[in-house]
């Protein structure tokens, strides 16, 4: 089951800033940085449309040696977005929980 929209035009501008950012999908950042990531991408862009232009024209230019990275970052940028939203809303409520680009603390790797 694929759990990501059909078309990258249907995905949240937040999880399009964050895939044509300069972050690595493969580190972690903080809650901060993401918004950061997040405003600068919007700012360079300028324009409204251009935002998500950009993104689902560079999703669907990817060729079968991007696909994989491509895919795994649209994954990255949609849950970020996803845990940024979800943390704002516990923020709200006072509830305590991880960052959205940190791993919960049960999920954190052994050293």
């Amino acid at each position: 089951m694929n759990c990501l929209p059909t078309h990258p035009g249907q995905d949240p501008e937040p999880a399009a800033a964050l895939y044509l950012s300069r972050l690595d999908h493969e580190s972690l950042y903080s809650n901060t940085e993401l918004r950061q990531a997040i405003s600068e991408t919007t700012a360079e862009l300028n324009e409204p449309d251009a935002l998500i232009h950009g993104y689902t024209t560079a999703l669907l230019r990817l060729d079968e040696a991007d696909d994989r990275a491509g895919h795994a970052r649209r994954k990255w940028a949609l849950r970020m977005a996803a845990d940024l939203t979800r943390d704002q809303a516990n923020d709200a409520c006072g509830e305590e929980h991880a960052g959205a680009g940190r791993p919960a603390p049960h999920l954190r790797r052994a050293s």
